[in-house]
């Protein structure tokens, strides 16, 4: 298997995408993963038979570029910025930084990489934020556990281990308001009283955020 990054264009408007080639693959395929166009071929298809498809699914990836820059929650520059609680931040992302100025993010070899430690950075920067909530929701709810962590994940914003009285938050929590996290934060103490998704459980973070629905839908357009 071999994983390119290309661009194409079109109206003057670059289109970047991740082409993986397969020699065991037969036809074109494309698919949007997490708001990423990703397209995979067959090793011997032409970079013009790659192309047509895309451009035959044109509307669909120009309305996920849309999408994703109205969304964006992060910029690699120099400036950049970093949106903390739905609000911009202005960040740069260098070769050499200051370790303990929170406003400088390392700049890796590519982007993927970049993020990664950058979301590894904001885990120790706003640590204190995390527990501070969780520590608030906690005590109105009158429970407790013994561990939480912090970490970057890919397809679930909390999850809980009841057994293990243990709780890890996403770290991109940090990009959505405030409510955001806050439900999350009740979900996943929530299932230290009720473990599964039952009527019960539901009721039970209906009590303590009657609006969740609306907070857990972003979320669910997000992830």
């Amino acid at each position: 298997m071999l994983k390119i990054r290309k661009k194409i264009s079109y109206k003057s408007k670059p289109i970047e995408y991740d082409l993986i080639l397969r020699e065991e693959q037969r036809y074109i395929r494309l698919k949007i993963v997490e708001d990423n166009i990703v397209v995979s071929a067959p090793t011997q298809a032409q970079d013009w038979e790659i192309e047509q498809l895309i451009y035959k699914n044109i509307n669909k990836i120009i309305k996920v570029i849309e999408f994703r820059e109205k969304y964006k929650k992060v910029e690699i520059g120099n400036p950049g910025f970093i949106k903390i609680f739905d609000e911009k931040q202005e960040v740069f992302f260098k070769q050499e930084i200051d370790k303990n100025n929170k406003f400088e993010y390392k700049i890796y070899e590519n982007d993927l990489e970049t993020i990664k430690h950058m979301y590894k950075k904001i885990a120790i920067v706003y640590e204190k934020e995390f527990v501070k909530r969780v520590n608030f929701w906690k005590e109105k709810m009158d429970l407790d556990f013994k561990n939480l962590t912090i970490k970057e994940m890919k397809g679930k914003w909390g999850i809980c281990y009841p057994k293990k009285s243990r709780i890890v938050l996403n770290t991109r929590l940090i990009h959505y308001p405030e409510n955001a996290m806050n439900y999350v934060i009740v979900h996943e103490l929530s299932h230290l009283v009720h473990e599964n998704h039952s009527k019960d459980f539901w009721y039970h973070v209906q009590k303590y955020l009657p609006e969740y629905k609306s907070f857990g839908d972003l979320l669910k357009l997000s992830i």
